[in-house]
């Protein structure tokens, strides 16, 4: 037992450290249909596989959603793109003499894709297969 004791030490010292990864908070908007809409983006990015995972929050309507995906360091900055899910949003379970729908989501899949530069996201929203114009600031 005394003899594994360095030896597991050892072990201990050679792995690598957890480090916790920041979170970015970013915050903006854009026109939906005939509406502004308010966004924040709340991620993690982890610098191994660049995976981005955290929350896509429609500040206007107060709607929470999951984002997933990946943020690519690049020569002019970073390219983030990301699929944004209602997660654990109710589903519609509806029928009429046998006949019926279960399992629809009433909030819709979304796909957020652009450019990080410094503070600032420019990219766009996809939603329905419509494509808005969106623009992000780093908040945290």
């Amino acid at each position: 037992m005394k003899r594994l004791l360095p030896i597991a030490l050892l072990l201990v010292a050679c792995a690598p450290a957890v480090r916790p990864q920041p979170v970015q908070v970013w915050e903006g908007s854009a026109r939906v249909l005939l509406s502004v809409q308010q966004y924040r983006l709340t991620f993690t990015v982890s610098p191994v596989s660049h995976a981005l995972s955290g929350t896509f929050v429609n500040l206007s309507s107060e709607d929470r959603f999951e984002a997933t995906g990946t943020l690519l360091p690049g020569v002019d900055g970073a390219e983030l793109s990301a699929q944004v899910t209602p997660g654990s949003a109710p589903r519609l379970n509806a029928g009429i003499l046998g006949f019926g729908i279960s399992g629809v989501s009433l909030k819709a899949d979304a796909f957020l894709s652009g450019q990080v530069r410094g503070d600032l996201f420019t990219g766009s929203l996809r939603v329905s297969g419509l494509r808005s114009p969106l623009t992000l600031r780093r908040v945290q």
